[in-house]
């Protein structure tokens, strides 16, 4: 057995003995809490008993006897925050602190016998409810800042170009940033050893660092069921398997970096730009001159399409695929489109690709049909949003691709 994994072996240990005995603590903490709860509940009920057989005597002795009952809640109360205040997570219980202020005929009682009960039988699942609560709440503030960026006139509601621009700037700058850290992070992955080359066991090691996994609980990971792993990665790390062997062209095994671009983020790999124009070519080219057509681009049958990545690059009507050939597609307005002019159009940083995007969003959340969209429409469909390239452009790309 090498050093290192008596090394983790040791330090694994000693986690287990740690959480031991944070465990141990905790439920001594508790019996202490119980028993002073059930101590305050008893002296509290005595004297209770002994002001109500008193309630007969002279207005000083009640007055008096109340004034008692109160000190006593006081103290006891004082002690049992304090034993609170010394737990994990106490802030979290209720403690009936505004009794303060409260007359003092009996209520002041109440209070004290209330708080001690809420804090024995507080429900667990509340701080559940508080972090879904707050998640929701974070939504909606993602969403708010999102629609006061996009409004750039400062109206209250956005247009279908405000949406597009605000998209296509959020593309612009996601396509960028992906082929700005492309070297730096194929030289933080290219490390066994440093050749220019990635390796599925280098990019594998990377990701199992990247969520979080030390070297040695690597080296005993099992590559096959990944059950180190939480259901969310399991999904990353089957799309990237299904991924590499698209983007591995001059060989299986290895990555150059222009092909680790291409599998990080396909989007912003020109050479996949270039397979997507071969496959309109290849599909919709009639006569094989190597271009399209006004006649060939518009005759396309995109319902019965099946590729969803097609179908969300091409209007779906005729006279609009008409139009978009002849506005968007053509610019030299020759009526044919070569390698060049379908490699812009299927470009995902021209603004065409961001405002068919905003187009997509607004058929399913502009509620009143009215062509506009206000920020309840926006929290009322968060979902989709949150989803959409307006938010998360990242992940939106990688489902698309």
């Amino acid at each position: 057995m090498t050093f290192v994994n008596k090394l983790s072996k040791s330090f694994r240990w000693l986690r287990c003995s740690t959480l031991c005995a944070i465990l141990f603590y905790m439920f001594f903490i508790g019996l202490i809490l119980h028993s002073t709860s059930h101590k305050l509940q008893q002296q509290l009920k005595e004297q209770g008993t002994s002001s109500s057989s008193s309630s007969g005597s002279s207005s000083p002795s009640t007055s008096s006897s109340e004034a008692g009952l109160e000190s006593v809640s006081k103290v006891g109360r004082q002690e049992v925050e304090q034993k609170l205040k010394s737990q994990p997570g106490a802030n979290n219980l209720d403690l009936g602190n505004d009794d303060a202020h409260a007359p003092a005929h009996g209520h002041g009682r109440r209070k004290v016998q209330e708080g001690s009960t809420r804090s024995a039988s507080k429900p667990p699942q509340q701080p559940e409810t508080v972090i879904l609560a707050a998640s929701n709440v974070n939504e909606k503030q993602i969403l708010a800042k999102a629609f006061k960026r996009a409004d750039r006139n400062h109206d209250g509601i956005l247009s279908i170009q405000e949406l597009g621009q605000y998209i296509n700037r959020r593309i612009v700058e996601h396509i960028d940033e992906a082929i700005l850290n492309n070297v730096r992070e194929f030289q933080r992955v290219d490390i066994g050893p440093a050749d220019g080359l990635i390796t599925w066991d280098e990019y594998h090691r990377f990701f199992l660092r990247d969520h979080g996994m030390t070297e040695a609980d690597i080296d005993e990971h099992d590559e096959i069921r990944h059950t180190s792993l939480n259901r969310r990665a399991r999904e990353d790390m089957m799309r990237d398997k299904a991924r590499w062997s698209e983007a591995a062209r001059t060989d299986l095994f290895t990555l150059t970096i222009d092909e680790y671009l291409s599998f990080r983020h396909p989007e912003s790999s020109v050479s996949n730009l270039l397979e997507l124009v071969d496959d309109l070519l290849r599909q919709f080219d009639q006569d094989g001159d190597d271009q399209l057509t006004l006649e060939e681009f518009s005759d396309l049958n995109v319902d019965d399409d099946d590729d969803l990545l097609r179908k969300s690059l091409i209007s779906k009507t005729l006279v609009e695929r008409r139009e978009e050939f002849k506005r968007i597609i053509d610019k030299n307005h020759d009526g044919k489109a070569d390698r060049g002019e379908l490699l812009n159009y299927v470009n995902p940083k021209t603004p065409r690709y961001a405002l068919q995007e905003a187009a997509t969003l607004f058929s399913l959340c502009d509620e009143n049909k009215d062509e506009l969209l206000t920020l309840k429409e926006m929290t009322d469909n968060a979902e989709i949003f949150l989803q959409s390239k307006m938010i998360d452009t990242a992940n939106s790309f990688h489902t698309e691709f």
